[in-house]
């Protein structure tokens, strides 16, 4: 296939050749050899301006229209010379341009990570933290104590990398990090076996609405500290559906139960249900400022992006999550 710029080229040239042709032929002549000159010229300047254009780019970057203009009328004006003018340019920037100057440039070593620097940071723990469990050639006592220091911390915030780590090649580290999570499921579980006992021994045609809103709860904390995954995950996805569906079709003011099913959609992907489980809730007068945020990600996923800041606003004095902050200063003037 040929390329259009030598198409364009192409078709330049043969333009321009009938100008001087019909120019060369009818000399002298009346106005209509000069009518039909004009015409082919006016082609030959356009169709050299397109190939300008088109080939152009491939040296710097697109001409304004005002060069383009340009280009037009010095062919139009200039048969034969014009075009050969701006091929000239065009063959000089290509050809004899100005050699960089690499003389500033010199080689440096690759940068290695020293893991022992580590304790001397004093911002940033969970950064470090992961830095020590992520570092091949990191000692094992310091993995061992950075495993140590995550157990202490919240599992809603650790229970990611405590899932990654257990794949880790060695076994003291794993061992750790999968006592951790059992500990926190088996607590959680117990809970809900516990009430899942109290529902079997009840009479038939009760509601017993604040245990199914405990049962949405318990099972909504599996999957907020991150101790499901895969088919579990999307099992105690649907028990949190079930249990606040069932509390819900006894009693649809319960305001969390709407966000728990507007996270539940979240988590699925599906930003239209979860934005109008939210929005429930929001009618239902639940926080607005653990309930804005939601609303504004789901903005957000959708590509609404203009909405992002009219939702924050209603969290600029928020005090309560100081962790926001940042998030409202990008976003709000």
């Amino acid at each position: 296939m040929i390329p259009v710029t030598i198409i364009l080229g192409l078709l330049a040239v043969l333009a321009q050749g009938m100008a001087v042709h019909t120019l060369v032929v009818s000399l002298p002549g009346g106005v209509g050899p000069l009518l039909t000159f004009f015409f082919w010229q006016g082609w030959a300047a356009l169709l050299t301006t397109f190939f300008y254009a088109a080939l152009w780019p491939a040296f710097f970057a697109l001409p304004k229209r005002t060069s383009l203009l340009h280009v037009f009328l010095t062919c139009l004006f200039l048969p034969v010379a014009g075009a050969l003018l701006f091929l000239t340019e065009m063959a000089v920037h290509r050809f004899l341009k100005p050699l960089p100057d690499h003389s500033y440039l010199g080689v440096v070593d690759a940068p290695e990570f020293e893991h022992h620097l580590l304790n001397r940071i004093t911002y940033g723990v969970g950064s470090r933290l992961l830095a020590k469990l992520t570092t091949a050639d990191a000692p094992l006592s310091s993995k061992l104590s950075a495993v140590v220091t995550l157990r202490s911390m919240p599992l809603r915030y650790s229970g990611q990398m405590l899932s990654d780590l257990l794949a880790d090649s060695n076994d003291e580290v794993r061992l750790l990090a999968y006592g951790t999570m059992d500990e926190a499921e088996k607590a959680v579980m117990k809970q809900i076996y516990e009430i899942h006992h109290q529902l079997a021994a009840l009479p038939a045609g009760q509601h017993p609405v604040q245990l199914w809103i405990r049962m949405a709860e318990l099972y909504w904390e599996l999957i907020y500290q991150n101790l499901v995954t895969g088919e579990v995950r999307r099992h105690t996805l649907t028990q949190i559906a079930h249990f606040a569906h069932q509390v819900l079709d006894v009693s649809s003011g319960e305001a969390g139960m709407w966000f728990l099913l507007g996270r539940c959609a979240l988590l699925h992907q599906d930003y239209g249900t979860a934005e109008n489980h939210f929005l429930r809730a929001q009618q239902l007068n639940y926080p607005q400022d653990r309930l804005l945020p939601w609303l504004a990600e789901v903005a957000f996923l959708k590509g609404e992006l203009h909405r992002v800041p009219l939702l924050l606003k209603g969290l600029r004095n928020s005090a309560r999550m100081p962790q926001l902050q940042p998030l409202l200063r990008y976003w709000l003037p």
